[in-house]
């Protein structure tokens, strides 16, 4: 199998057309068809279905697939590996990273800029993803890398490692009467309206832990974006749970306040990586990048 197959072949896995794959890859479509039919004929098997205009993997194919992403990232390791020895502006090839949408918004930006800064020629593919998402991935070899939000990582194939503690901040309206309390505690939410993430975000499983001990059922109105369950707080929808870093701004305007509550939850910021794959020069680099701008930030 040629390295120039198989990320052809993923192109149109990803595309499920030759022809969209052949614009992503920049070839004529033909070189796209005479590329897969020399796999499929190394590997003596069908790796596409055509269903009259449509491009469905087969069974074959969707086998391939995760073995053909993680063949692609060991043969970009060992490049990175050559090129970087001696020169990290040296270091191309594609780093694939994913992230809960409070990290990439709020904590990631300048980390992704030193990185760049330090390894400009690497290619950085970022972008936001669930908890789920992002481990099927890894497992999967779509991605080298991800952070999580979360109290503890805990997986099969995963290697995490917590860089940073993220505080949670209990927010409401300034002029919401529990705003005007010189303390807050969490059996006072009782009769109150709770604006949380759904259940995939640890930030929920954090106040469902603390609502069952404290032995109060609240009504909840659940959000599947930190933007807008910070909009509906700021209208006075109810109170809110959120990291501290996502609320900063609207804060300092005046928009919400943060409860004094008597509870001071926080939850760990952890990259995670195949736990078989050893580290590129980029990703460790990213890595002490995060430990050390978090690590400033905090001071």
């Amino acid at each position: 199998m040629e390295l120039k197959h198989l990320t052809t072949f993923l192109a149109v896995a990803r595309q499920l057309s030759f022809t969209r794959a052949a614009q992503e890859l920049g070839y004529v479509q033909s070189s796209v068809t005479a590329q897969i039919k020399a796999l499929e004929k190394d590997l003596g098997t069908r790796l596409f279905e055509r269903l009259g205009r449509r491009v469905t993997l087969t069974e074959a194919g969707r086998e391939l697939r995760g073995h053909a992403r993680r063949m692609l990232a060991y043969a970009d390791e060992a490049r990175d590996a050559v090129r970087g020895a001696g020169d990290p502006a040296q270091v191309r090839g594609t780093l694939h990273i994913a992230a809960p949408e409070t990290l990439c918004a709020y904590r990631l930006p300048p980390v992704l800029r030193a990185l760049q800064d330090r390894f400009p020629r690497l290619r950085v593919v970022f972008g936001p993803d669930s908890r789920t998402t992002l481990l099927a991935n890894l497992r999967d070899g779509a991605l080298d890398a991800g952070f999580l939000l979360e109290e503890s990582v805990r997986d099969p194939v995963a290697h995490a490692e917590r860089l940073t503690d993220e505080p949670m901040a209990l927010i409401a309206h300034f002029g919401h009467p529990l705003a005007r309390r010189t303390r807050v505690r969490t059996a006072d939410l009782a009769t109150q309206t709770l604006l949380l993430m759904d259940h995939t975000c640890a930030q929920r499983e954090l106040m469902d832990q603390e609502l069952r001990s404290a032995g109060v059922r609240p009504a909840v109105m659940e959000f599947l974006s930190v933007e807008a369950l910070k909009r509906c707080a700021a209208a006075g929808l109810g109170v809110a749970l959120l990291p501290a870093v996502a609320v900063a701004d609207e804060v300092a305007r005046g928009e919400v306040a943060v409860l004094p509550w008597t509870r001071r939850p926080a939850l760990g910021v952890h990259l995670v990586r195949h736990k078989d794959r050893s580290p590129t020069a980029a990703l460790t680099a990213l890595a002490g990048i995060a430990r050390e701008h978090w690590a400033a930030e905090a001071e």
